[in-house]
């Protein structure tokens, strides 16, 4: 049976934290240049938060449980989520969302367990983390905690002063391609070489999920399919994972840099597409992050 045969390689490596993943690096990531204060500037800074999830894992739906909890409290305008499919067990069912290019990202972030959870890509918070956020609070019940969302923020620093990067987003999208337009803007001179990514997200996908049966409360040790589960922020299109350039002389607050980035997918919806921008360090840090729905303009929002 599925169950028996894929619970075990999801609980190994785990067992000391009570939770499901392989054990993750303790690599940290490289300082940032330090002539540049990337916590203080004239923006809102906000976090991308990045769900790395796949259909056949009976897990990930924890990553959710984490994402929606953070979007229904008060650090919903802080934290940017995304859901980055992939295939964890194709031969259980095969994951439709699942994008080209993947395995770039999930290197980048020294992924070796589902779910994984990033916050800023930031590899020095290993992927499991969030889970100390979402406690079990009852027999396989895990529910979102604000308090100790506060306290893990703290201890990795996420929510920043300001930012001095701002980031304005404009799109003209069909169901089946179009344009985004990117305009940023610097309050310090950053001069140094930047990336940035464009996610086009949807909403509201509905697919077949499998589920350890205790995540919600349920009494037993099995697993079991959720056939309507209803998938969110789910990454449709990407310019790249990990980013395209941004010249370092580009990056002064004498300039306003625009680039547009043309996309091609398969939505659904339209209506209930949106569109993120996060802007990274040449080492792949995630320095500010904006998001917008679809067909939209989200200007540049000052702290």
């Amino acid at each position: 049976m599925f169950t028996k045969k894929l619970l075990p390689v999801l609980l190994f490596g785990i067992a000391s934290l009570g939770f499901v993943s392989c054990s993750d690096s303790d690599d940290t990531t490289e300082p940032q240049n330090t002539e540049v204060d990337f916590t203080k500037g004239d923006f809102k800074q906000k976090v991308l938060v990045e769900d790395i999830t796949s259909a056949s894992c009976v897990w990930c739906p924890l990553g959710t449980i984490a994402i929606e909890g953070l979007e229904k409290s008060e650090y919903k305008d802080r934290v940017i989520g995304v859901g980055v499919h992939g295939d964890f067990n194709p031969s259980s069912v095969k994951d439709p969302f699942v994008l080209p290019g993947l395995s770039r990202l999930t290197s980048a972030l020294k992924m070796s367990g589902w779910p994984h959870l990033s916050f800023n890509r930031n590899t020095a918070i290993k992927g499991t983390d969030f889970q100390n956020f979402i406690p079990e609070t009852a027999f396989g019940k895990y529910t979102f905690s604000s308090t100790e969302f506060e306290k893990f923020q703290k201890k990795h620093k996420l929510l920043n002063e300001g930012s001095p990067i701002g980031i304005k987003i404009e799109s003209n999208l069909t169901a089946t391609s179009g344009k985004v337009d990117v305009s940023l803007k610097f309050s310090q001179n950053i001069s140094q070489e930047l990336k940035y990514v464009v996610y086009l997200l949807e909403d509201g996908l509905v697919f077949q999920q499998a589920q350890h049966n205790r995540l919600f409360g349920e009494q037993g040790n099995g697993g079991k399919w959720v056939m309507d589960f209803v998938h969110d922020h789910v990454v449709r299109a990407t310019n790249d994972f990990l980013g395209q350039s941004i010249a370092a002389d580009q990056t002064k607050s004498s300039n306003e840099y625009k680039t547009s980035v043309n996309l091609s997918y398969e939505l659904k919806d339209l209506s209930k597409a949106s569109v993120v921008v996060a802007v990274l360090d040449s080492k792949g840090n995630v320095l500010n992050v904006q998001k917008a729905k679809a067909n939209t303009t989200q200007d540049y929002q000052m702290k």
